[in-house]
């Protein structure tokens, strides 16, 4: 039997894994600049710690799933228009207003300020959500960043990995990690945006199932046997 080719390691592979290190660092200058100072210690441990996972991340991905990672680079003819919406106000909540009203909250104001133990809280919300996003990825070769009916690379239903779970790993990981940053830095308004992030990411889940049940072979079949979208026994 002939062996598989491996897909190639690309340019716009590289760029699309690193499209977290790039969000990491405009957040964290928009952190701080909306803070004023540099003297906030877990401000630091938040974005070091983004730092460092979207660089491991961005690892894991050119060197075991090359060809997702050209894929998911941009988005492509035939992703839906309200998915398109959703995402840009999603990125915009999380790349700059999270991150400025945390600022304006720990840093410039100091309104708020959550017990130091939420530090630690924050850093397994974001480990727990970076290992089941890679996992679905991992486990998912259509796991591109905007939705779509994948026809042009024959797009099949994955149901190996988390998805033998819940049928949108990818939308817990993303849930999930939208209350890391209010934690680690410490900031309760922060968790505004982030409640809309998480009720924007339901949306979308909600608008993905129904996408992918009308429009993709054997996906019924297998919504039928996973019954959940994110989380088993309640939804």
């Amino acid at each position: 039997m002939e062996r598989q080719k491996r897909p190639k390691v690309t340019t716009r592979g590289i760029i699309g894994a690193l499209m977290p290190l790039r969000a990491a660092i405009i957040g964290g200058a928009c952190f701080f600049l909306a803070a004023w100072k540099l003297n906030i210690v877990r401000g630091w441990i938040y974005f070091g710690m983004a730092l460092v996972g979207a660089l491991a991340g961005a690892i894991i991905m050119i060197t075991c799933i090359p060809g997702l990672a050209h894929e998911r680079a941009k988005a492509k003819e035939g992703t839906k228009t309200w998915d398109k919406i959703l995402l840009l106000i999603y990125f915009i909540l999380g790349l700059i207003v999270m991150p400025v009203v945390a600022g304006l909250d720990v840093g410039k104001f100091c309104w708020t300020l959550l017990p130091a133990y939420f530090v630690v809280i924050g850093i397994a919300v974001y480990v727990f959500a970076f290992a089941l996003t890679l996992w679905a990825m991992l486990s998912n070769p259509f796991f591109e960043s905007t939705v779509r009916i994948q026809k042009d690379r024959d797009q099949k239903v994955i149901s190996t990995g988390p998805y033998r779970f819940v049928r949108h790993p990818g939308y817990v990981g993303m849930l999930i990690g939208s209350l890391h940053l209010p934690f680690v830095i410490g900031s309760m308004y922060a968790l505004i945006p982030a409640g809309v992030m998480i009720i924007l990411a339901l949306i979308r889940t909600y608008l993905e199932d129904k996408t992918l049940q009308e429009e993709l072979n054997g996906y019924k079949e297998y919504a039928a046997k996973v019954k959940y979208r994110l989380f088993p026994g309640i939804w």
